[in-house]
């Protein structure tokens, strides 16, 4: 585990105990974006991980009973580290076929961040199209192939495949109801903390190349400083789009209408693809007026852009573009 994440109470921080041994998810979304951007702005590979945890301490509030409250509540105590694992390996995960009780699980789910850390992982498993979370112990070294995670970026995160093969699954395992995992605006709604890490790694990187260029006197040049000052743009902008998405998804009403939560994912949604947007043009403007030295192992931006490069691609971003922008369209067309 990065050692920033040991650091103070950042694992437990949100968890606030409850009489019967759980416990509620106490996280105001501008303290979650301050953490998860400042973390991000250090170090992006902690800062998805953090993520992946608070993630999951959300979840098992929303939809564990006591029981898986007080063991979640427990291993972070411990300094214990979480994690929500969706991608599904070439033999996806399922429960074996005809399996009696208990029931005992085959294949692996990849892009595990954290495998070998994380102790207490939920996974989803896709059983004749309704999704069901387990909430499953992770610590069992031999199951993991961190060489699976050949990417240029975010090595520290420590990916990898984590193999289910053969484990037993019991009533205590299963977290909530059939589909409780897709419930709005915690699912889709829930990407803007992914946003707020890439935030902080555009900001972080937006000063740095600010400090190298007037530490140089290379800012007197007009167009190195219509570079900063295009960066800074970009970085107050994605800002705007994350603080209003995590304001709307966390603040959402119980009983909001259906039409309300869309839009409200949306905005979510919307957000990411603005974080994005941003990081790849702070990224060239950075690497365009520092030059050479931003490739250079150890230089302040060089692990920030390498992984922030990384961390921003996301599954099928055309299709969220243009599904919720239908969303929001409708508004318009009101």
């Amino acid at each position: 585990m990065p050692d920033i994440l040991r650091d103070g109470d950042v694992l437990v921080r949100f968890a606030c105990p409850t009489r019967g041994g759980g416990y509620r998810y106490e996280a105001a979304w501008s303290a979650v974006l301050k953490v998860l951007s400042a973390i991000g702005g250090r170090d992006l590979s902690a800062a998805r991980l953090l993520e992946g945890h608070l993630n999951s301490l959300q979840l098992v509030a929303l939809y564990g009973d006591a029981g898986q409250q007080a063991r979640v509540l427990e291993a972070v105590r411990g300094g214990g580290l979480l994690g929500v694992w969706g991608a599904d390996a070439l033999v996806p995960l399922r429960f074996e076929k005809g399996a009696v009780r208990p029931r005992r699980l085959e294949g692996a789910k990849r892009y595990a961040s954290g495998a070998g850390t994380v102790g207490l992982a939920i996974v989803p498993v896709d059983e004749d199209g309704a999704l069901h979370l387990l909430l499953l112990d992770t610590g069992d070294a031999t199951r993991v192939d961190l060489s699976s995670w050949d990417h240029r970026g975010m090595r520290a995160t420590a990916s990898g495949t984590y193999d289910f093969t053969g484990m037993e699954v019991g009533s205590g395992d299963v977290l909530g109801q059939p589909d409780d995992y897709r419930r709005e605006p915690f699912f889709v709604g829930g990407i803007w903390r992914c946003a707020a890490a890439q935030l902080g790694a555009i900001e972080a990187i937006v000063a740095g190349m600010t400090r190298e260029l007037f530490g140089s006197g290379r800012d007197a040049h007009p167009l190195q400083m219509a570079r900063i000052g295009e960066a800074i743009r970009e970085a107050r902008t994605a800002r705007l789009w994350v603080e209003d998405a995590a304001k709307q998804v966390e603040t959402c009403a119980p009983d909001m209408q259906k039409a309300d939560i869309d839009r409200v994912v949306a905005y979510s949604a919307y957000a990411r693809l603005a974080t994005e947007a941003a990081a790849m043009k702070v990224i060239d403007l950075a690497e365009r007026a520092i030059g050479l030295g931003s490739f250079a192992i150890g230089h302040p931006v060089e692990a920030l852009t390498r992984d922030l490069a990384v961390y921003i691609r996301q599954a099928n971003p055309d299709a969220v573009l243009l599904g919720h922008g239908r969303v929001l369209a409708r508004d318009l067309l009101e």
